[in-house]
């Protein structure tokens, strides 16, 4: 299903960003300067990482242009994507991402 939305993530918990999007281009942005950890699995089970292998930084940072498999080519059929706040550094009740996909 179609996306266009601004997702809450909540300290210290893995949030779903995506729910089985196998393909399909995403764009993904950090839309406050809370720093989060980004992870990819097969299927709807949360990662048990305690952060991911990718981050967005800052505000304005993320990718477009791009599916989960190109990006997570290390899990095999990537299709489901988590964000975790990073660290309580400028917590300001967790992180806001922005995320767009069809």
């Amino acid at each position: 299903m179609a996306t266009n939305a601004r997702v809450a993530c909540p300290l210290d918990a893995w949030t779903k960003l995506t729910n089985s999007l196998s393909t399909g281009d995403i764009s993904l942005m950090l839309a406050n300067d809370v720093a989060v950890s980004l992870q990819a699995t097969s299927g709807t089970t949360p990662p048990t990482d305690a952060v991911g292998p990718l981050e967005l930084m800052a505000r304005g940072n993320g990718w477009s242009e791009a599916t989960i498999a190109e990006k997570f080519p290390g899990v095999a059929s990537a299709d489901t994507l988590w964000a975790k706040p990073r660290t309580k550094d400028n917590f300001r009740g967790g992180a806001i991402v922005s995320i767009s996909h069809a």
